[in-house]
């Protein structure tokens, strides 16, 4: 006998028709908008096996009271955790080092390589920050050097202010000695469409895809800002490490795979 059927099972049947056409619908749509996943730019460092970096606290040389060295030097440590080729203690484990030293900073090369024994490092990477401003157009400037365990340079002190360009040579007088240090120097500056364009490429690949603003993210919140000029002046020292090794720096991950495509 044939079922009959009801005006209510029929509408039932409509609702769910046009309910599964409209999810489809929907699906299709938030499918068609959903970005491909960027490569973020990764950095490598140029040695032949895998090295351990400490990072100590930075100086505030700007005026400006608010800069928090800690907090800086932090950013430094996730960067260069993130680099190919290089580990990087915590900067907990730098501060507590100095304290068991008696350091309160590392003032010249004697006092650089104790801690570099202390905490069994390859490298140690101090700064000063020499600009900031924490309002957009964002501006961060700063000073950083990379001192390599295994160089000689007695007590010659070291101060970051005398920076003015990338150099791996200890300057003349300083006991005859030549260091094993690359430096670098930078100020970034919103306004500047070269900071921009590099801005851009950093933040492919690491801004929240969730967030409003997206990229522009990294151009009105300084603590992104200084991440990406902690990033650049990475990429500055790594560039110097190689310059002074008298080798070619690796491309990066997101280089190597343009390069095969």
């Amino acid at each position: 006998m044939a079922r009959n059927t009801t005006p209510a099972s029929a509408s039932s049947r409509t609702r769910w028709a046009v309910l599964s056409a409209s999810l489809a619908i929907v699906a299709v749509l938030l499918g068609g908008c959903v970005k491909p996943m960027a490569q973020p730019i990764v950095l490598r460092a140029p040695y032949d096996t895998e090295r351990v970096w400490a990072v100590v606290p930075f100086a505030n040389e700007t005026g400006v009271s608010q800069v928090d060295g800690l907090a800086i030097a932090d950013r430094f440590v996730a960067e260069i955790e993130g680099v190919e080729g290089l580990r990087c203690l915590p900067l907990n484990r730098s501060l507590a080092a100095m304290k068991s030293l008696g350091m309160t900073g590392v003032r010249d090369l004697q006092q650089a390589y104790t801690l570099m024994r202390t905490l069994q490092a390859d490298g140690l990477v101090l700064g000063t920050v020499t600009d900031w401003d924490p309002y957009k157009p964002l501006r961060f400037g700063a000073a950083v050097e990379v001192i390599s365990a295994g160089g000689t340079g007695g007590n010659r002190a070291l101060d970051l202010n005398e920076l003015t360009m990338p150099t791996a040579e200890t300057p003349a007088g300083a006991e005859g000695a030549r260091a094993e240090i690359s430096q670098a120097s930078r100020i970034l500056d919103g306004r500047s469409n070269e900071t921009l364009i590099e801005l851009e490429r950093y933040a492919m690949g690491r801004a929240d895809p969730d967030s409003a603003l997206g990229s522009k993210a990294y151009e009105v919140r300084i603590d992104l800002f200084t991440r990406f000029g902690a990033w650049i002046l990475t990429r500055d020292l790594l560039e110097q490490e190689a310059a002074r090794l008298g080798v070619a720096l690796p491309a990066g991950r997101a280089e190597r795979v343009q390069e095969q495509k």
